[in-house]
């Protein structure tokens, strides 16, 4: 195998700075929507957002306008432990507030241009989540627990460790996780599609679009699809599963964590494939056409460095890779 290597009432008036603002009206939507998201907020604020947001149509468009961009603002809960608790889930320091309030004044001083880049740096739903990369970024993070999660780029994951249980929400992109054994407290990771039982084990999850793909490292897991049978697949082996059902897929464990090192690693697979792995570390648009996604390639491709991977599979393949811009890549076949 050939390897590449590379290495009206309105919020508190802190909640929104006067200068950079992209208009008045976008300005309180911003800081309403920093402010209800931060867990510091009562139901005397909530009630003046609904009369802030009815009281002039330009307000419930800009409101409107967020809900699309980060879905709905959530209820308040009654009690101060579950305010609290959102302040920890959702927004618990300064920083991230600030972080939530500089996205939320690009998208909106943007529009759809900057509404796009924003997604292409970290997905939209990474503005409230406990564990989030951006593109081209890879980290390894400490649980309570002890045990050790890797996220790839541009992955969004949310943790809800209790007494009973261990839940990673996995919302975007592909984790692997080592997990420490406690037999008083079950570690499942939830994907769009089911949940993944671990079962003493190591292994990697990756969502993608309507499908879940699982790769035992260690040990074994339970599969359980939404709307279809349980299976354990063991250490060697991988799986793809929807809400209807799982298969095993022919993914080996090698290929499965190559991306922890730098790298996506193939074994006849097809061009798709690579691409998909590609995206993430690029900051804007890759596309590939029908014909050229179906082509199969053997390799082991450094992710860092997109440029020469897409120049490497440009000279194996009977493949034209076309740059419209900097950030605007198509592939077709030649």
């Amino acid at each position: 195998m050939r390897r590449f290597e590379a290495e009206a009432s309105g919020p508190p008036p802190d909640a929104f700075p006067a200068s950079g603002a992209p208009d008045p009206i976008a300005a309180q939507a911003i800081a309403w929507a920093v402010h209800l998201r931060s867990g510091e907020a009562t139901l005397r604020d909530r009630a003046d957002f609904d009369t802030w947001r009815k009281a002039d149509p330009r307000h419930e468009a800009a409101a409107t306008h967020m809900e699309h961009a980060l879905g709905r603002i959530r209820e308040l809960p009654d009690s101060s432990a579950g305010r609290q608790a959102m302040r920890r889930s959702l927004l618990p320091s300064a920083n991230r507030r600030r972080g939530l309030r500089n996205t939320l004044s690009l998208l909106l001083a943007g529009g759809a241009l900057g509404l796009l880049w924003a997604e292409r740096q970290r997905p939209l739903s990474a503005l409230v989540a406990d564990f989030t990369t951006g593109t081209g970024e890879r980290r390894v993070i400490a649980l309570p627990d002890g045990s050790r999660l890797w996220l790839n780029a541009r992955s969004v994951v949310d943790m809800d460790f209790d007494g009973g249980m261990r839940r990673l929400h996995l919302r975007s992109g592909e984790l692997i996780v080592d997990v420490a054994q406690d037999a008083a407290r079950a570690f499942v990771v939830h994907t769009a599609q089911g949940r993944v039982h671990a079962l003493g084990t190591r292994f990697m999850v990756s969502q993608h679009e309507g499908s879940t793909l699982v790769a035992v490292l260690h040990s074994s897991v339970r599969i359980e699809p939404l709307h279809g049978a349980a299976i354990n697949i063991k250490q060697g082996q991988s799986a793809r599963f929807t809400a209807q059902g799982a298969t095993l897929d022919a993914m080996t464990p090698r290929a499965a964590s190559a991306w922890t090192d730098g790298f996506v690693e193939v074994h006849d697979r097809s061009l798709e494939e690579v691409v998909d792995a590609l995206r993430p570390y690029r900051t804007g648009l890759l596309r590939v056409s029908p014909q050229a996604a179906r082509l199969r390639i053997t390799g082991s491709f450094p992710l860092d460095d997109s440029d020469r991977t897409l120049a490497a599979l440009e000279q194996a393949l009977p493949i034209t890779v076309q740059r419209r811009t900097d950030w605007w890549v198509s592939i077709d076949i030649k």
